[in-house]
């Protein structure tokens, strides 16, 4: 189902099932509407609910990626610490999952024809950037944790939509894995940010104080980071 709100298009995703009690409108990409109803919600409701939240839908857009980001064609290219790197992209067909790997300077894509959906090439960067992220980051935090004295209890690391890193209350770190795209200095943000988060619990002057204390063009690196690729 499609709906056009002020010459944007967009398709109405319907989800639903017995543990959703509320109506809730969400955008994941610039292309769709995900509209999650408890069961029995009548469908064609659904535009009606879009048409209620456009300007919300509107404003968000700047918020989200496109639902394409990146084109997984030989010739193509993947972000990885702050370059993009061209792409060669090989058929296996003894394989189930696509599989990246830099080598040289470039990306060799594994994929099998038969898994070649846009949705298996972007799990299958997710798994490389997870891999990596532990090798790329853990050292970043080292030398972050010497300069500002601040220890965190335990990093993680995952996959989130909205959320460069986080710090909980007992001082557990969790960064983005995508982070990967950037380059070291953009890493280094967000290391000194949920460092910083075990001195001060919220976004304070003096939290922000302790953040320009050791990074004093930090508002220029958390510019470059506001995009992001998927």
């Amino acid at each position: 189902m499609q709906i056009t709100l002020d010459n944007y298009t967009f398709t109405l995703i319907h989800r639903t099932n017995k543990k959703i009690k509320n109506v809730s409108l969400s955008l994941e990409n610039k292309d769709e509407i995900i509209i999650k109803t408890p069961l029995k919600f009548k469908s064609h409701l659904l535009k009606e609910i879009a048409y209620e939240h456009k300007d919300w839908i509107l404003r968000s857009l700047n918020r989200v990626p496109s639902k394409n980001s990146f084109d997984f064609v030989s010739g193509g290219t993947i972000p990885f610490l702050g370059i993009n790197y061209p792409m060669e992209l090989i058929q296996n067909e003894k394989i189930k999952n696509v599989k990246f790997s830099f080598v040289e300077d470039k990306f060799i894509v594994e994929c099998n024809s038969l898994q070649q959906s846009y949705d298996n090439f972007i799990d299958g960067l997710k798994q490389f950037y997870k891999y990596n992220a532990i090798k790329i980051i853990d050292p970043i935090f080292d030398e972050w944790t010497h300069k500002t004295k601040l220890y965190p209890n335990k990093i993680g690391y995952r996959f989130a939509k909205t959320r460069w890193g986080s710090c909980s209350f007992d001082n557990n770190i969790s960064i983005n894995y995508k982070l990967l795209q950037f380059d070291k200095q953009c890493i280094e943000y967000v290391v000194l940010h949920e460092l910083c988060h075990i001195k001060e619990k919220n976004h304070s002057k003096k939290f922000w104080n302790l953040v320009s204390m050791y990074m004093n063009d930090y508002k220029n690196v958390e510019l470059r980071i506001r995009s992001k690729l998927f």
